[in-house]
């Protein structure tokens, strides 16, 4: 397989964070991605198409699909970069078959529940307790700090 581009961060951290299993994710990987979606200024279209470039393998496809998606259900990520998130996104659904779930939360008991999100990318698991690791950096505080310097 061919190394990750040169100067796409996000396609780089990707590319680390799909190879295992998400609840094992790599922390330092899984901040830099979450950082770029969610503060810089990158072309997150161009990243996703250097993703993909890189990538045929489906179960990877849809982790870094779903973790995307996952990276815009957070209070500190603005509207423009969801849409802009979205449209990268579209790159995925082309190159795998999203699958349809259907809602059994209510019926299925506290410690059973699924990450929903997860399962409507064909996979079993999601971020988990790994979620954790990016609150540091989705406080107002470093949010601020981030716009202040890149400004």
């Amino acid at each position: 397989m061919a190394t990750p581009l040169s100067g796409h961060v996000l396609s780089s951290a990707l590319d680390t964070l799909v190879k295992k299993p998400l609840n094992q994710a790599d922390d330092a990987a899984l901040v830099r991605a979450a950082k770029v979606v969610w503060y810089s200024e990158d072309d997150l279209v161009s990243e996703v198409e250097a993703f993909l470039s890189l990538h045929s393998d489906e179960l990877e496809v849809r982790r870094a699909g779903y973790l995307l998606e996952r990276f815009t259900r957070f209070a500190c990520v603005s509207d423009s970069r969801v849409l802009e998130t979205f449209w990268a996104l579209k790159l995925f659904l082309r190159s795998t078959s999203r699958l349809e779930v259907r809602s059994e939360v209510a019926t299925v008991p506290l410690r059973k529940r699924r990450d929903e999100l997860a399962a409507s990318w064909g996979l079993s698991e999601g971020l988990g307790l790994k979620a954790q690791t990016l609150m540091p950096f989705q406080t107002r505080h470093y949010e601020a700090e981030q716009h202040a310097t890149s400004a």
